[in-house]
């Protein structure tokens, strides 16, 4: 009888836990979260561009000796970083071109005014001359 008793208490005691189970199973829980980190690299640019590719000063009145643009041209200068802004002059006369900045470095997005200068004009042979401004922007 003894083993009787323990079967039943054996099984009642099976009962009580897959009922307190069962109940547990059918609550759902008041709120849920779950987390994910994002993360992204954003790389550097420099765009260039530049208002008009072709200045010209016209003809030039004999005798004068320096004919003087400051606001020729516009760069402008896309970017997310910081820059540096250069150039080089090439032709036949460039010698006596000079090139002005209102700045030649920065950060970000940036317009540059752009100035001309013909100095010593009365040395050149009489021609027409064209000189290339070759204008690069490098990241610092």
């Amino acid at each position: 009888m003894r083993i009787n008793r323990f079967f039943v208490g054996l099984l009642v005691l099976g009962l009580a836990v897959g009922i307190l189970g069962a109940v547990a199973l059918a609550k759902k829980p008041a709120s849920n979260s779950a987390m994910d980190n994002v993360s992204w690299t954003i790389q550097g640019f420099i765009e260039l561009t530049i208002d008009d590719n072709a200045f010209n000063f016209g003809q030039i009145v004999s005798g004068v000796d320096s004919v003087s643009e400051d606001n020729a041209n516009t760069l402008h200068v896309f970017s997310n970083t910081k820059w540096t802004l250069s150039f080089s002059v090439t032709g036949v006369g460039s010698d006596h071109l000079s090139v002005s900045l209102s700045s030649d470095e920065g950060s970000g997005n940036d317009d540059i005014a752009v100035g001309y200068s013909l100095n010593n004009l009365r040395s050149m042979d009489p021609d027409t001359y064209t000189a290339t401004i070759t204008y690069t922007v490098a990241a610092n």
